[in-house]
């Protein structure tokens, strides 16, 4: 078994697509396809089920694909610590990011990030247009907190150029003033929000959109960029926002009960999606790999 051979069954995995691997790893659909056979014919076994809807892994095959994330992980492990000991770690590391992410797990991480590779210089960029930025190839990293359908369309529209990787998922809350009638309800759903004054933030610009659209008119007394700025106005009472649950779970208006989150039902875009992008067209750097990894170890271990 060769460490290429861990990559191919892990991107095949992903992707359940030989060819979109393929592309991903800048390889002939064909050299995969025989690595991967001739490693099916090493174990005896057949790792994946090949057909016209795509390429799946068999039971046996997921037991295979687990252990080889493992592999992956402690290779990488290895890479970046030798690196960190070097002259070879990226001296910078770009990202971008919008608002609700670095309210939330980045900046944890990459204060870990730094602790461990000081060498490393990293800059930041807040945005509401992630995507955009990603496109235009000047950033190693973006990172996106999105409703699902946003994050799938997103995905699919851009797959040629830009790499699509979740993180985690969550849902979209209505946060209401502990006051208001809407915060001893369990749940909300879209109807509710007619008679109620919307207090948008920008990166929910498109779920408020979708609603006008599907609902009628809802009151908004204005939009902001600023996630500090919707929360003071809530707890003053002045109206309503859509939140989502990375942003609030670890406020301290929300967890004095100032500010009550109640679950938004009833809507196919209360599904949130938080993940990382990154173009195909640049380098996966040991750095940026090494921060993800980071990322994902902080939640595994639910910091997040």
């Amino acid at each position: 078994m060769q460490i290429q051979q861990i990559e191919y069954i892990i991107e095949v995995a992903k992707t359940e697509s030989i060819s979109e691997a393929a592309q991903n790893l800048h390889v002939s659909a064909a050299t995969i396809s025989q690595s991967i056979s001739n490693l099916e014919k090493e174990f005896g076994i057949r790792i994946f089920r090949r057909s016209r809807v795509g390429t799946k892994p068999t039971e046996r095959g997921k037991v295979i694909i687990e252990k080889a994330y493992v592999i992956q992980n402690k290779i990488l492990e290895l890479e970046l610590e030798a690196k960190s000991h070097s002259t070879m770690m990226d001296k910078e590391l770009k990202i971008v990011g919008s608002p609700s992410t670095l309210l939330t797990f980045l900046p944890k991480a990459i204060s870990l990030f730094k602790k461990k590779f000081s060498n490393t210089e990293i800059t930041i960029e807040e945005n509401q247009n992630v995507i955009k930025e990603m496109l235009n190839n000047e950033n190693d990293l973006g990172f996106i907190s999105v409703d699902e359908m946003t994050w799938i369309k997103s995905g699919n529209s851009n797959k040629n150029v830009l790499h699509f990787d979740t993180l985690f998922q969550g849902r979209m809350f209505v946060c209401v003033n502990k006051d208001s009638p809407l915060a001893f309800k369990e749940s909300i759903t879209p109807e509710d929000l007619l008679d109620h004054t919307l207090l948008l933030h920008s990166i929910t610009k498109p779920i408020y959109e979708d609603l006008l659209l599907q609902y009628g008119p809802i009151k908004m007394l204005f939009e902001s960029t600023n996630t500090e700025t919707i929360i003071k106005s809530i707890t003053s009472g002045i109206g309503i926002s859509f939140l989502s649950e990375f942003t609030i779970k670890d406020d301290q208006r929300v967890l004095d009960g100032q500010i009550i989150p109640v679950p938004l039902v009833n809507y196919e875009r209360s599904n949130l999606t938080c993940g990382f992008v990154r173009s195909k067209k640049r380098h996966f750097s040991p750095s940026a790999r090494g921060l993800i990894q980071i990322i994902k170890e902080q939640i595994k271990q639910g910091n997040y």
